[in-house]
């Protein structure tokens, strides 16, 4: 019985270290990306110009997750706006996923990503248009 009680510890452990070795090494809200990176950091605030429509984009660095698929879920003043389903290619995964964010949705905005059922990050910011 002793050693049967070591074995699921043991097995628990090796599953539960599955999930702890996925992760998201960097993100970044960005204006534009060039050669899978990120041009600069928006950080937590976009400003547009009123007569343009700004696009955004989030970048994200996925270690541990090969062969599985990510979401970013773009959320404006609490309702969903936008779901980008992304698949992962390789256990070191740079991408990204972009929203064009009309003059009418200026506020508070978030982007969070999620692998299955369980939200790995979420960034907040906000925009603002000029007149």
């Amino acid at each position: 019985m002793k050693k049967f009680s070591h074995l699921l510890i043991l097995l628990s452990m090796g599953i539960f270290s599955q999930f702890v070795t996925a992760q998201v090494e960097r993100s970044q809200l960005t204006s534009r990306i060039e050669n899978k990176e990120p041009t600069d950091n928006l950080e937590d605030f976009v400003q547009g110009q009123n007569n343009e429509m700004k696009r955004v984009y989030f970048f994200t660095h996925i270690t541990g997750l090969v062969g599985q698929q990510v979401i970013h879920r773009w959320i404006y003043k609490g309702e969903e706006k936008a779901t980008v389903t992304l698949n992962i290619g390789g256990d070191n995964w740079r991408t990204y996923s972009s929203k064009r964010v009309p003059n009418y949705w200026q506020g508070k905005w978030q982007v969070q990503v999620w692998q299955a059922d369980l939200m790995l990050i979420s960034h907040d910011f906000e925009v603002s248009y000029l007149e």
